[in-house]
């Protein structure tokens, strides 16, 4: 296996935060965040691994962090790219590490490593899940970030032992994985969208509701949905006006779970006397502590569901483009604004 001595990626142009943040994940241009260039390869420490990439995808996440709005910090002159899917060409010293050389794997980008727009990436080996063959690269560069998102926050569901889950961004890939999880638990799901163009699938997938929130009787069919299956737990990715439009709709002992902020408007508070007299609770959610306050049993059952529902076919992600690192610059304000399926990123 060839270890290079350098690395071609797209390279972060800013550090640290946005001190106005500009909210919404929409790129007119990606001039000011991103650069494609070459980085040298760093030495190897204890328990890295160099990975040669295959395929990374572009999360909201990526995008908040480019523009500064994450919960990390920019480092001006290291690759981007939160999570992908590669085969271990090198590796530091450490048992694990070594053992990993020649597997193909999905990761996570670690603070200490680099990011995975890029031909290769450095990794902590313990961030690695080897991939069977039976996980094509689309869903395996995809592995962790929406995924186990979907997973973890969809236990929270049914802990809850909610009858059912709102979710916003209905036609998101964690909301497509979420629909399906609670499809196969016998539980109602409602997926809001924006546009119509997005009901077909979701209704293929088991959605036990479609509704737009653009047409005119949205707060009509919000109410009669909601007092027909009485879910408890919201799921939101967008964090707006219509986020808590919805919430006020939702019954006693409700829970408003945020794991994106995809609209640039900030919610107005709710009614204040909902989480006085009808226990409501609105809260976040995150996977870094997830992985932190999680039992290594509990994240290997996850991992392993995860895997089978991608294997057998449950599960698959929807990619709406494929575009190479050397181009990306120039061609991602336009993929990104089609919200149709994921945009890949290859070497």
């Amino acid at each position: 296996m060839t270890i290079p001595s350098q690395i071609s990626a797209l390279i972060v142009k800013q550090d640290g935060y946005n001190p106005t943040p500009e909210g919404g994940i929409a790129f007119t241009t990606m001039e000011p965040y991103l650069e494609f260039g070459d980085v040298s390869v760093p030495e190897l420490s204890d328990g890295q691994v160099l990975v040669e990439m295959a395929m990374a995808p572009i999360n909201p996440s990526d995008l908040h962090f480019l523009k500064g709005e994450y919960g990390q910090p920019r480092i001006a002159g290291k690759p981007a790219g939160f999570e992908g899917v590669g085969t271990i060409v090198g590796a530091g010293n450490g048992d694990y590490a070594q053992s990993l050389i020649g597997q193909r794997v999905s990761f996570a980008a670690s603070p200490t490593g680099t990011g995975t727009w890029s031909t290769h990436a450095v990794a902590d080996a313990m961030a690695c899940i080897p991939m069977p063959d039976s996980v094509a690269d689309a869903d395996a560069a995809g592995f962790i970030v929406n995924p186990l998102t979907a997973a973890a926050m969809f236990e929270e569901v049914k802990q809850a032992g909610s009858p059912g889950v709102v979710l916003t961004a209905g036609a998101s890939q964690v909301s497509k994985f979420i629909v399906a999880l609670a499809r196969d638990a016998g539980l109602a799901s409602i997926c809001i969208v924006r546009r119509d163009v997005h009901n077909d699938v979701l209704n293929e997938l088991g959605a036990t509701a479609v509704l737009n929130q653009n047409d005119d009787d949205f707060a009509e069919q919000l109410r009669a949905t909601l007092k027909e299956h009485k879910p408890q737990f919201f799921i939101d990715a967008v964090a707006d006006s219509t986020s808590t439009q919805i919430f006020n709709a939702m019954g006693r002992n409700s829970q408003w779970m945020i794991y994106g902020s995809l609209s640039p408007e900030t919610p107005p508070l709710s009614n204040p006397g909902e989480f006085v007299f009808m226990n409501k609770i609105i809260r976040g959610f995150w996977l870094t502590p997830w992985f932190g306050a999680t039992s290594m049993e509990d994240k290997m059952a996850v991992f392993g569901e995860v895997q089978a529902r991608f294997a057998d076919g449950r599960w698959s992600t929807d990619v709406g483009a494929t575009v190479s690192i050397s181009e990306a610059v120039e061609k991602l304000p336009e993929v990104l604004a089609d919200p149709r399926g994921k945009v890949m990123l290859v070497p």
